[in-house]
């Protein structure tokens, strides 16, 4: 390989790097902005009433539901508590809003 050839395989991979390393910076950049995007807003555990609705409409037209609840459900929490779990769930939510309004009571 020419000295030349050699000189033009090495700026080429310095290129390669710094444009890497250009898209890496733009990428980080843009996940901080949407990480503050998420975290200025309220969170908001979806539509309450429209899970009600869905009990009702749901319990009228003879739908049984869903028995087992989530794997993560602990004993000892209601429906509220799903939507401060960190991986929350709006069906998750809505079949555990449902269950309570079928049985009147929690998933054990």
């Amino acid at each position: 390989m020419s000295p030349r050839s050699l000189s033009l395989l090495l700026l080429s991979a310095c290129g390669v790097a710094f444009a890497a390393d250009d898209q890496d910076k733009a990428r980080e950049e843009m996940q901080r902005q949407l990480n503050q995007q998420v975290m200025s807003a309220p969170f908001n555990p979806g539509d309450v009433k429209k899970a009600e609705a869905y009990s009702e409409q749901a319990k009228r037209q003879g739908v049984v539901p869903i028995a087992a609840p989530p794997t993560y459900w602990a004993p000892g929490w209601t429906c509220a508590n799903l939507a401060g779990y960190a991986y929350y769930n709006y069906m998750d939510y809505r079949n555990c809003v449902y269950y309570h309004y079928y049985y009147g009571r929690y998933w054990r």
